[in-house]
């Protein structure tokens, strides 16, 4: 197996890519700030802790993953477990370098604001990994938090860099607190659109999650309640999505974000359909069905984030 290839599947590229374009796309489309080289080295510190804790969690996943997803697995038989936790620790050190130097450049004596943050995060993902992962809940909202982070952090982080310059908050930090809904909105989005894939995941795996103790919602509550749980959530995100295109005026959202909110109704109402039909055991083969409805919820999530792209065209 080649391992550069590996090496990108451990530290879950595409899921990278996507943090990659929401805190980008949060900052440059929807706030609209300059690029910055301090910007630049938070979105890279981010990525890297993030992609740290991937390795960490494949790291303390390996029996689970050994019994759900055996031609997948990475660390033991690509990599040692020594060398994917050198992987971690060098990719964990390197990302908070890397946030403590955009800190200090943006903020200067006032550095561990988000630096405390990014701390926070790397904490949270080795503990989610080696203790909250297992736990009924509290893993897939972890989870699901992290990747929200993504969405509000940027906004956060122009919100603190514009409290240190009185010039800067006076011109533009009524613009900035303007955007606070729209970024509160995707914000709700993609924990909510995470938190119902983390669930069909669980759903997916609940075999392996059983036999290695894993007490995920399925494995505890039965997969017919996991269902039910994943399609009240997608009608929560359906609420928020009709709420937005109702007030896309204004929200001051563009006609193109309408039309890929409008997309995720469309798809979000598939995977609707197929939970339960699944719950009603009217389809077989439920293992890939649930890997594709897995698939299909990354690609909302793809969706929702590259409609920021279009938020400010017309403010």
């Amino acid at each position: 197996m080649n391992k550069i290839g590996s090496f990108f599947r451990l530290v879950r590229w595409p899921n990278l890519l996507i943090i990659t374009l929401m805190m980008c796309l949060v900052y440059h489309c929807v706030i609209m700030m300059q690029s910055s080289m301090a910007f630049t080295l938070f979105v890279i510190s981010m990525v890297l802790v993030v992609a740290g804790g991937y390795v960490i969690n494949d790291i303390f996943d390996v029996e689970t993953d050994s019994i759900n997803k055996p031609d997948k697995v990475i660390v033991g038989v690509v990599f040692s477990e020594r060398q994917s936790e050198m992987f971690y620790w060098a990719l964990t050190i390197i990302g908070l370098c890397c946030g403590l130097a955009s800190s200090i450049i943006a903020f200067g004596s006032r550095f561990y604001l988000i630096f405390a943050c990014l701390l926070l995060l790397a904490g949270i993902l080795y503990s989610y990994s080696s203790t909250y992962k297992k736990k009924l809940i509290i893993g897939n909202v972890i989870v699901s938090l992290s990747v929200a982070f993504a969405v509000f952090l940027p906004w956060l982080y122009v919100l603190l860099y514009m409290l240190g310059d009185p010039l800067l908050l006076q011109s533009h930090g009524e613009f900035v607190m303007s955007s606070f809904r729209i970024v509160l909105i995707y914000t709700a989005f993609a924990f909510l659109a995470t938190m119902i894939r983390e669930i069909i995941k669980d759903m997916e795996d609940a075999d392996g999650d059983g036999r290695t103790h894993c007490r995920t919602i399925p494995v505890v509550w039965g997969g017919r309640t996991a269902g039910y749980i994943a399609e009240f959530l997608i009608l929560l995100l359906f609420v928020l999505l009709i709420f937005v295109m109702n007030h896309s005026e204004s929200l001051r959202v563009s006609e193109v974000t309408s039309y890929a909110l409008f997309l995720i109704c469309v798809l979000l109402f598939v995977v609707f359909v197929t939970l339960v039909m699944l719950g009603r055991e009217m389809m077989k083969n439920p293992e890939k069905i649930l890997h594709g409805l897995s698939v299909v919820m990354k690609i909302i999530i793809l969706i929702g984030v590259l409609s920021m792209g279009f938020v400010n065209f017309n403010r």
